[in-house]
């Protein structure tokens, strides 16, 4: 087989790393138009000046790396990251750099939405159809 064939496959999908990657976290940041028009920038931000500048390269201390993947399935919820299995959604800049520090503790943050919402529930609940008029 040729090398290229076998470097299309593996750099198409997101679960091979061609490089080495962070000790305790390799984070997946979403780019996608909704992750993008809903903040993923200051996530981009943050995954800049707490792992390193440039994507698929390890901190310093060898803890973290992270990369830009196209759609992780959470449009509603966005931003969102993955790391591991675990998809940290409705981030901010804070509520991302709180993840990062229960991860770099050794602790294992909670998944799912940052914000008080149910899964992809309205935030703030429902708004719509909550009597019946008979």
């Amino acid at each position: 087989m040729a090398h290229i064939r076998a470097l299309e496959v593996a750099t198409f999908y997101t679960m091979f790393l061609l490089q080495p990657c962070g000790r305790k976290a390799h984070v997946q940041v979403c780019g996608t138009t909704p992750c993008m028009l809903r903040g993923a920038a200051a996530l981009f931000e943050v995954c800049h000046r707490r792992i390193h500048h440039d994507p698929l390269h390890v901190s310093a201390d060898g803890d973290f790396s992270w990369e830009e993947v196209e759609c992780l399935g959470a449009c509603v919820n966005a931003p969102m990251v993955l790391i591991g299995s675990d998809t940290y959604e409705d981030l901010t800049a804070k509520s991302f750099e709180k993840v990062l520090d229960e991860i770099s503790a050794g602790r294992k943050p909670k998944p799912g939405p940052q914000i008080d919402r149910q899964f992809s529930a309205p935030v703030g609940g429902a708004s719509t159809l909550r009597t019946v008029k008979a």
